[in-house]
């Protein structure tokens, strides 16, 4: 089933589609800060690893859970509500984790309440913030033809790319000395893409779903399991790689620890940076269909991640990586938008929201997977993501 008119005039949808991009944006950034700074900042306070990363885990978890409801609801409520909800909470969060560490650092809060009172505001959070993907991602397929699909995805991937890129850098220059004072500017930014998205995006009329779609509970599996095993297997290679890309440059190239963290970051940050692009400018400079996106990514993923395996030096290997984001930028809107024209125009967010547990199951199983074979040797993780690319490679070129 294809959607392929736009219900909403021009001149509102650009400002409602840049004020998205805002909002993602600033939620990225949100999310990467606190990847970064939470583990150093939770051993300072005194949790420890092991609590610091249940509050990581945990609400990762919530996040991979309430994902599909928050479809369910978006496809029944509205798109513009739900990302103002998801938003508002996000804004929320680094305001009261400033507050809480302030308590803490003034003798008020023990570690021990600081971390029930984080690990409380933390769930409430993933639980509310859970519907922005699946809102952003309906509410770009009501207002998109189907020639626009893929570079819509597109969009929303760039828009989390830059904001990760944008999240390390506030922790890179404030997160060790100031993090409260990083919190509340991370809080502003969130509030702003906000107010972005309260003042520009408007509810969109959504088309009528075809006589052959079904019209309540949710789509056909057949018709979704290939894209969502594409979602996992292209997220699981990608991250299993960013937990031992430095350990691989120690070991195999015999750089110091720090020169191997400095170069494993510098490459990880080509990586992303390519994606970022890929996904934000050629995908709609290219202007293929969503088929040929997913296939010739995943073939140049593919290739990439097995030079990778094979690369010699440091600079042969940032090479690879670069190609495999490109590679990824084009699979991963492709795959969303041919996803999406596949489903009904009243079932898109709570399709999103299934899309969302094949990348949080990605996201989670890549780095276990990546630091077990690591252990076995250095580049064998690499073997596996060129492997996993593989499956993806036959995934795209199935028939239908």
């Amino acid at each position: 089933m294809t959607t392929t008119m736009t219900t909403m005039p021009t001149d509102r949808k650009t400002p409602a589609v840049a004020a998205l991009f805002g909002g993602l944006l600033a939620n990225g950034a949100g999310h990467s800060f606190l990847l970064i700074v939470l583990p150093p900042l939770g051993r300072s306070i005194g949790f420890g690893d092991v609590r610091t990363g249940m509050l990581l885990s945990l609400s990762a978890l919530l996040l991979v859970v309430a994902g599909p409801v928050w479809g369910q609801v978006c496809d029944r409520w509205g798109r513009r509500r739900v990302l103002l909800t998801g938003l508002a909470a996000a804004a929320l969060y680094p305001v009261a984790m400033a507050g809480i560490l302030a308590g803490h650092g003034d003798g008020r809060l023990s570690a021990e309440a600081a971390f029930a009172l984080l690990l409380a505001a933390r769930l409430v959070q993933s639980a509310l913030s859970a519907g922005i993907m699946p809102a952003a991602q309906g509410f770009l397929a009501d207002v998109t033809s189907t020639d626009e699909r893929a570079g819509g995805m597109g969009m929303m991937g760039a828009a989390f790319g830059l904001g990760a890129i944008l999240g390390g850098a506030f922790a890179w220059r404030m997160g060790g000395t100031a993090p409260g004072t990083a919190l509340l500017a991370i809080a502003a930014l969130i509030a702003a893409g906000t107010s972005a998205v309260w003042l520009c995006v408007r509810e969109p009329v959504r088309p009528a779903a075809s006589a052959t779609a079904p019209v309540a509970g949710w789509p056909r599996p057949a018709v979704l399991r290939p894209f969502l095993a594409i979602t996992l297997c292209g997220l699981a290679a990608y991250s299993l790689l960013q937990q031992v890309t430095a350990l691989r440059l120690q070991d195999a190239f015999g750089l110091t620890p720090v020169d191997s963290v400095q170069r494993g970051g510098a490459i990880l940050a080509v990586t992303m940076a390519v994606m970022v692009a890929t996904q934000g400018l050629a995908v709609r400079w290219l202007g293929w269909p969503p088929a040929r996106l997913l296939r010739v990514g995943a073939v140049v993923a593919a290739l990439a991640m097995l030079a990778a395996a094979l690369a010699p030096s440091p600079a042969l290997l940032m090479a690879a990586m670069a190609g495999l984001g490109g590679g990824l930028g084009l699979l991963l809107p492709g795959n969303l938008a041919a996803l999406s024209l596949r489903t009904a125009p009243d079932m898109q967010a709570r399709t999103a929201g299934l899309n969302g547990i094949g990348q949080g199951v990605g996201m989670a199983a890549g780095p276990l997977l990546g630091a077990s074979l690591h252990q076995l040797s250095p580049v064998m993780p690499y073997w596996a993501g060129a492997a996993i690319l593989c499956v993806v490679c036959a995934l795209a070129f199935r028939r239908h």
